[in-house]
């Protein structure tokens, strides 16, 4: 119970900080230069709703319902998380999504992909990849490239040109 009213607090304040900092000016922030700010902890609730814009970096903590920032280094902790570089560190949540690169763990309930290439473990009901370097444990598991294993009911690693689709264990190297 403690937990569910320190989450409604930060959600609160959340919110007021959003439309404090849009009343202001009046207008959505300017996109950032090419060298964008790192910041240590992500709180979001929807990406309009938000602590740190959606292009700047997170190095630390990342807490949301639907998050999404440029490039996250650390814990990522919520429902939908939504990298549109690199991600390096641990996922929990529903769905997880990486544009860029992958280096850690996905630790999904329903979905997690990489488009980049991915020296992870991911795990979820479904799981895909572009180019995997570990392990994916799910019902279904996509690869379009892999060294490693897969491990469910449908494995798919589109490289292979034998068996490229096996049930329980797949592997490729």
């Amino acid at each position: 119970m403690k937990m569910f009213r320190m989450l409604a607090v930060i959600a609160a304040a959340m919110v007021v900080v959003a439309g404090v900092s849009y009343a202001e000016g009046g207008q959505a922030p300017a996109k950032p230069t090419e060298s964008s700010a790192i910041r240590p902890i992500q709180l979001a609730l929807a990406p309009t709703v938000e602590l740190v814009r959606q292009d700047e970096s997170i190095q630390g903590l990342r807490l949301n319902i639907y998050g999404c920032n440029q490039n996250v280094s650390g814990v990522d902790i919520g429902l939908m998380h939504e990298t549109k570089g690199d991600f390096k560190g641990i996922g929990f949540g529903l769905l997880n999504i990486v544009y860029g690169e992958c280096r850690g763990l996905q630790f999904s309930g329903i979905y997690s992909g990489a488009e980049g290439r991915a020296d992870a473990l991911q795990v979820g009901i479904v799981n895909h990849s572009a180019n995997i370097h570990g392990l994916q444990i799910g019902l279904a598991n996509f690869a379009d490239d892999m060294t490693g294993f897969q491990i469910g009911l449908w494995n798919e690693i589109k490289s292979k040109e034998q068996w490229n689709v096996i049930p329980i264990i797949n592997a490729a190297f």
